[in-house]
């Protein structure tokens, strides 16, 4: 009876090579297995520099649009009566903006402005989307989008899109006029006490120049007396037509009635 041969084993890749170099040494081997090792380690090094690298340019982008966004809030909020304007676009955000940045791909930053159906002091808000981003489909979204929603919905955490409310500045607008409009009551009533009476038009003019008080628009408050100069009414006007008034008297409006 012949024994029958044990199957040869297959060699590995190493012990191949090994076998044609006649063998590797201790030192030879365990140079090719460190070798393989910090090959695999320096592919998992560069993944983690690419990935920070890219958070870190992601997060320059994001700042970037958003100071883009303040750039809109303070054209916004330094108009004129002669100044005013709906257009929201990236030049005119720019014109009060440091950044003048481009993405990484050499792309202008893109700016989208829709207008929503949230109605403040008889305004309807818009809301600005300003994208640094390369990326096509953020893009095209923010390009084609025809409401607001869909603005919002494209800020996305991985892309650089900051939001911007108009409203927060029309409203400040509004605020501030109505302070001061407060503020030159008080003056209106401080004259009262002296002459037992409202100024008239003239008297109120003087006491304007003094004050030098107008709403946020630099403009002049309109004023109006009544004939006996017992009530008068103090009022001003957006830029887009809505009217605030305030009405004064001392008399108590019910006693006088009777």
């Amino acid at each position: 009876m012949h024994a029958t041969p044990a199957t040869p084993t297959r060699p590995t890749q190493l012990g191949v090579i090994a076998n044609q170099q006649g063998g590797f040494s201790p030192f030879m081997f365990g140079l090719v297995m460190g070798m393989s090792i910090f090959s695999a380690l320096s592919v998992q090094w560069a993944r983690q520099e690419l990935e920070a690298y890219q958070k870190t340019q992601t997060q320059r982008a994001q700042t970037q649009a958003e100071d883009i966004a303040k750039g809109m809030e303070f054209a916004i909020l330094t108009e004129t009566g002669q100044t005013y304007s709906t257009t929201y676009d990236l030049e005119r955000a720019r014109t009060y903006s440091q950044s003048q940045a481009r993405t990484r791909g050499g792309q202008d930053f893109m700016l989208a402005a829709r207008e929503s159906n949230r109605e403040f002091y008889g305004q309807n808000a818009t809301t600005v989307a300003i994208a640094g981003t390369d990326d096509t489909l953020v893009r095209s979204q923010i390009y084609r989008t025809e409401s607001e929603r869909n603005v919002l919905e494209t800020k996305t955490g991985n892309q650089a899109v900051a939001l911007y409310d108009t409203s927060l500045a029309r409203n400040q607008q509004v605020r501030t006029s109505t302070r001061r409009m407060e503020q030159m009551a008080e003056q209106l009533y401080t004259f009262y006490a002296g002459a037992f009476r409202f100024p008239t038009d003239s008297e109120f003019q003087t006491l304007k120049g003094k004050f030098d008080l107008r709403d946020a628009w630099g403009r002049d408050f309109s004023y109006m007396p009544d004939a006996s100069g017992q009530k008068a009414t103090l009022t001003f006007t957006t830029p887009w037509d809505y009217t605030q008034t305030m009405n004064l008297s001392l008399k108590d409006e019910q006693n006088t009635a009777e």
